[in-house]
């Protein structure tokens, strides 16, 4: 392989300079002395080549050639002088090894030049991975003893301030003694699986302090530390108790407020810190906060005792839903729930049902007159379901949460016709067309209050005392005349009265109202709330109460009192 290489170097050489002469031959009147300069170096360049280089690579070749024929025919003397003796097998064969370095000097040399970058390239990646797993970390030498590597300060200190909350009932318990000592750093190389993280160099501190320790769960709310027991299934066990207790529903969520955690590790050894169940349980049996109350006294406000505390006033209503804006000397009031130890939060799914208000649409109508509405259809409202997540605390909802609202009824809308009939008018003033007749006004506010009847048979005051007016038909035969709204108006009552018998009063607003009297029984053609407008029929004539024969008593209210109605119906 090594002639074939040579061959075709040499070759290739000989001609690179048989066309680099002939290419520079055209230019040679431009570039005569650098063509024939470069062409000169070129060539002894190859030269160079050929005698160092590849002379050397065939001298190389041939004598690892004869080296290895060497070892070929002497290995067979050399293995049967091993037989023999070990000892003059060894000798023998380092002294061949002696010839074969002296003799055979240039395939050693290159096997070395060779050998020796390979070896310090792997020595280099050796080195590369080694320092690639590795970190500057921190030795801590704690109550001289090495007791590991952290990865900074930081982690020590919390570790530090971890181990003091713990061995705090034994610092209590030495009046203060100085349990926890100053630490050592050192900067040092260390790989990252041998970093401790601050749990476990708490375990170390506390394992090296001047006190009885043993290894326990403790148990922390909210961080905070608050006993150690041995095994941790007790402290579970009596947690899950307290929750079991509530009778919560299938699909129920229940869990504490507090962040519940066991963390174990080593504690001190005593009553102080190491607890047992049943003194577990008994502590959280206990109220972190007591309910308080304050005592009305005279001047007190729901206001003012709100501010007093620095609460709202809608919280006192809140946490007092029976107490009523007037309070009294010697009420107590509830400014603040008592408080568990630890607090359960129930989070359970509710359904209820709203009500969606039905809105009113109006319709004007030429039918009905002017101050005449007609509900054609009554209103009724929808309903909503609505999906909430309620939250409970021991027991008290707190909040709510809307999950989703479907419309399970669809709201009815209420219809009213609205009159825009006009009146018509007439030699005494307007009038309308009802049923019975014609309603006659005669220019006053009011219209007069019967169709057909417009004597008046006894009128306002005199040695009676009256009222009111009486109007009959003229000529007698009164009963069943219709009678009719003076002017629009809301009806306050439709009732009977042993003196006014079945009557009608109206409220025309701005403290005017009027009453029609001695109705025919069975006549109502309004009820209570309903609103009215002048001139419609509401009643017919007739002789009910205390009277001597049919006719209608119609009286006019201003503010209560009572005033001759004539000058209302301009007679």
């Amino acid at each position: 392989m090594f002639d074939y290489i040579y061959k075709k170097l040499y070759i290739l050489g000989l001609f690179t300079a048989r066309y680099i002469t002939r290419f520079f031959r055209h230019l040679i009147r431009f570039l005569a002395k650098p063509v024939k300069a470069l062409g000169t170096v070129l060539f002894a360049a190859f030269l160079v080549i050929d005698r160092f280089v590849l002379n050397s690579v065939k001298a190389v070749r041939d004598e690892i050639k004869e080296l290895f024929g060497e070892i070929k025919g002497v290995s067979s003397d050399i293995k049967n002088v091993f037989k023999q003796s070990k000892k003059q097998g060894a000798g023998v064969l380092g002294g061949y090894i002696k010839k074969a370095f002296a003799k055979h000097g240039l395939v050693f040399s290159v096997l070395t030049n060779i050998i020796t970058p390979i070896l310090a390239l792997l020595v280099l990646i050796a080195t590369f991975q080694y320092w690639h797993n590795m970190q500057l970390g921190l030795k801590i030498t704690y109550n001289n003893a090495d007791i590991g590597c952290v990865d900074s300060e930081t982690v020590y200190l919390n570790a530090q301030e971890k181990a003091t909350k713990r061995l705090q009932t034994a610092i209590e318990a030495n009046e203060g003694a100085t349990l926890i000592k100053t630490a050592q750093y050192q900067i040092v190389p260390v790989k990252l699986t041998d970093l401790n993280d601050s749990e476990a160099m708490c375990n170390k501190i506390i394992e090296r302090s001047d006190s009885d320790i043993t290894n326990a769960c403790g148990v922390y709310i909210d961080g905070e530390f608050l006993c150690a027991v041995k095994n941790e299934t007790d402290a579970v066990t009596v947690f899950d108790n307290i929750l079991s207790a509530y009778n919560a529903n299938e699909g129920d969520m229940v869990s504490f407020v507090e962040n519940i955690s066991y963390v174990q590790g080593m504690y001190p050894d005593n009553e102080s810190t190491i607890w047992d169940a049943a003194k577990l349980s008994e502590k959280l049996s206990t109220k972190k906060s007591e309910a308080v109350y304050y005592t009305v006294a005279a001047g007190d406000t729901i206001s003012g005792i709100a501010q007093k505390f620095g609460i709202s006033t809608a919280k006192v209503y809140e946490l007092n839903p029976s107490v009523a804006e007037r309070i009294h000397v010697g009420d107590n009031i509830l400014i603040s729930s008592e408080v568990n130890f630890v607090r359960v939060q129930v989070t359970r799914t509710e359904v209820r049902a709203v009500s969606i208000p039905y809105d009113t649409v109006r319709v004007e109508t030429a039918s009905l007159y002017k101050g005449v509405n007609k509900t054609v259809q009554k209103g009724v409202n929808g309903e909503q379901q609505i999906t909430e997540l309620v939250t409970y605390i021991d027991g008290v909802r707190v909040s709510a949460k809307e999950v989703s609202r479907v419309t399970t009824r669809e709201p009815v809308s209420e219809k009213i016709q609205v009159g825009t009939k006009a009146y018509a008018s007439s030699r005494y003033g307007t009038v309308s067309y009802s049923s019975g007749g014609t309603v006659t006004s005669y220019g006053g506010k009011f219209v007069w209050p019967a169709i057909g009847a417009y004597n008046v048979s006894s009128g306002f005051g005199g040695r009676r005392n009256h009222g009111g007016i009486d109007i009959v038909r003229p000529g007698g035969n009164s009963t069943g005349a219709t009678i009719v709204a003076a002017a629009g108006g809301t009806v306050v009552s439709a009732s009977y009265h042993s003196s006014w018998g079945y009557n009608v009063l109206i409220d025309h607003g701005n403290g005017l109202s009027t009453r029609y009297a001695h109705m025919l029984p069975g006549s109502f053609k309004v009820s209570s709330g309903q609103r009215v407008s002048a001139g419609q029929p509401i009643g017919n004539i007739g002789s009910s109460g205390n009277v001597t024969g049919p006719h209608l008593h119609f009286e006019v209210y201003v503010n209560g009192r009572r005033v001759n109605p004539m000058g209302y119906l301009g007679r």
